[in-house]
């Protein structure tokens, strides 16, 4: 009997490494990590299989562009620098987990050439009353700093929880251009070397409460709201040399870019779930609303100087207050169904409307006086509706799984630009299939094959027409007329306990990329010299891509 008394007092644990290969995704256990302790969601990405940053903070998993963020789930609206300001503050210490899913099934929505990444955050799990604390410090060539405080309560009937994270982080990024300008007949026509160098502080403040109940052991109705306030004050500094056709330098200039942005959102969720049977029949229903607002006033001054230090030209002085609103809501309901023999079936459909304006005032105080600058002054409005419905079989053989899915996808868009009152409106249908086999060589060996194809509509962002000033050579303006591209993806696994060999090709058409062109070339009714240039995306006529992955846990 003492025997079997120090049995039951016996505790088995297991814990998680902090990379796992799954079937379908790799999935990388944030709160297992000893490395990712004080870090950001952007941090942990950045040392996640697969995934790399770009200068341009670019998320590229496995070689594209194109991945799509998911927080619980859920798809969010944050596109370009609002995103990357709101994963650089969001601390680690809030994360569970993240998978990355490079070719997700027709369960998911058809958006993203590159897959998916999904933040999944903390909810304790336990019985009665808990709680946790945790502070970080880290030291780079600047500071950062975490706090967070989550408490949880569990019973039979219900569990509810609650934290607050806070983090504090000194960014920068130093950047050096060299940049060449040729004729039509390819002969130089004179080049900018630029010395780029910011510092961005960042103060992110984020707070999450909800609760699950349990009317039956086959039911769970719940709500979470998330909230968030970011408060970023970047400060750039440019030295600029122009050099002329005969190579020689001509001028210099200098610009320091003050930057205050404010960035507030709340995201609200309804969830239910009901489990029919012991088999794993379930139904699953979310409802969704979420708001997001920011507000960035911008100051930019540039003095110019000729080569013996005197001033050249009058200063030029750029005010600017940007105030953008967008809000969401998403209903979706997703079916489950086994039967015999490992086939199971899910079925669902999901509709979303987003709507967003975004209004930019720039005031010339050159003259010391404001003066509208009717040139970047400008209104936009965005409003999107998308409906999707979906079907997924799939069968475990002996040796073999098979999964085959097909999504539908309706998308409506109108924007205006209310500068000339400039309208595009868009539809269309498209069908996304997906294909999964994986056959087991033996009980340690794997190969698979899949196929899918995938959809990258335009953000918001990326269809803004606002004139942003960099500095004064440099702009960057979206481009209402970019179209969705469009990717066939197919993928060849082979999985030998825990190492995994992905080989992968793709084909996008209307492929979405960044350019940069003469300034006079895109915008010829407005004045400017040779030297000045604009960033606008454009769709290219189609891109392939190949990519060999190995994943290995060291």
């Amino acid at each position: 009997r003492q025997a079997l008394d120090e049995l039951r007092e016996v505790t088995v644990t297991a814990k998680k490494p902090f990379i796992q290969k799954l079937t379908d995704r790799i999935v990388v256990n944030v709160e297992n990590s000893i490395v990712s302790a004080g870090s950001s969601a952007f941090d942990v990405l950045e040392r996640s299989p697969g995934i790399t940053i770009d200068p341009n903070d670019n998320i590229i998993m496995r070689g594209k562009s194109g991945v799509i963020i998911m927080i619980d789930g859920k798809p969010t609206p944050m596109t370009g620098a609002d995103l990357v300001t709101y994963l650089r503050g969001l601390p680690s210490g809030a994360i569970e987990r993240i998978d990355l899913i490079t070719n997700p099934s027709a369960k998911y929505d058809a958006a993203g050439n590159s897959g998916i990444i999904d933040i999944k955050m903390k909810k304790d799990q336990r019985f009665g009353s808990n709680g946790t604390f945790t502070a970080g410090y880290g030291q780079g060539i600047y500071p950062k700093a975490s706090t967070g405080l989550s408490l949880n309560y569990r019973n039979k009937k219900m569990n509810v929880f609650g934290s607050y994270n806070y983090s504090y982080r000194m960014n920068l990024n130093h950047l050096f251009l060299d940049r060449n300008f040729f004729n039509p007949d390819g002969s130089f026509n004179g080049k900018d070397q630029k010395d780029n160098f910011t510092k961005i502080p960042v103060n992110f403040n984020s707070v999450r409460i909800g609760a699950d109940f349990f009317p039956s052991k086959k039911t769970i109705i719940g709500f979470v709201v998330n909230s968030n306030l970011i408060d970023v004050k970047p400060r750039n500094n440019n030295n600029s040399v122009v050099i002329d056709n005969n190579k020689q330098p001509a001028y210099t200039f200098r610009t320091r870019t003050d930057n205050r942005n404010n960035n507030n959102n709340t995201v609200a969720n309804i969830n239910f779930k009901h489990t029919f049977d012991s088999t794993g029949t379930e139904l699953t229903a979310d409802l969704d609303y979420g708001n997001f607002s920011s507000d960035a006033f911008s100051s930019t001054a540039t003095k110019y100087y000729k080569l013996d230090g005197s001033m050249q030209q009058p200063d030029y002085i750029l005010n600017g207050n940007q105030a953008g609103q967008l809000s969401f809501v998403t209903a979706k309901a997703d079916y489950s169904h086994p039967f015999g023999k490992g086939a199971k079936l899910e079925a669902g459909f999901k509709t979303s409307f987003v709507s967003s304006d975004n209004d930019a005032k720039f005031f010339d105080w050159s003259s010391g006086s404001p003066v509208n600058d009717e040139n970047k002054t400008n209104r936009f409005f965005y409003d999107e509706n998308n409906n999707a419905a979906y079907l997924n079989y799939s069968r475990e053989f002996k040796k073999i799984s098979l999964q085959l899915g097909l999504r539908g996808e309706q998308t409506n868009l109108k924007t205006r630009q209310e500068k000339g009152d400039i309208r595009w409106d868009s539809s269309y249908l498209q069908l996304f299939p997906s294909v999964f086999l994986n056959y087991k060589l033996n009980e340690d060996q794997t190969l698979g094959v899949s196929v899918s194809r995938r959809i990258d509509r335009p953000g918001y962002s990326q269809l803004n027409p606002f004139l942003f000033l960099i500095d004064v050579t440099t702009y960057a303006t979206g481009n209402p007329a970019l179209l969705p591209q469009f990717t066939w993806s197919y993928e060849l696994s082979y999985t030998m306990k825990h190492l995994s060999l992905t080989l992968g090709y793709s084909h996008t058409t209307d492929n979405q990329n960044i350019v940069i062109a003469r300034f006079k070339d895109v915008f010829p009714n407005i004045p400017s010299e040779d030297n000045v240039t604009v960033q606008i995306p454009v769709n290219l006529a189609s891109s392939d891509f190949y990519g060999l992955t190995v994943a290995a846990p060291v």
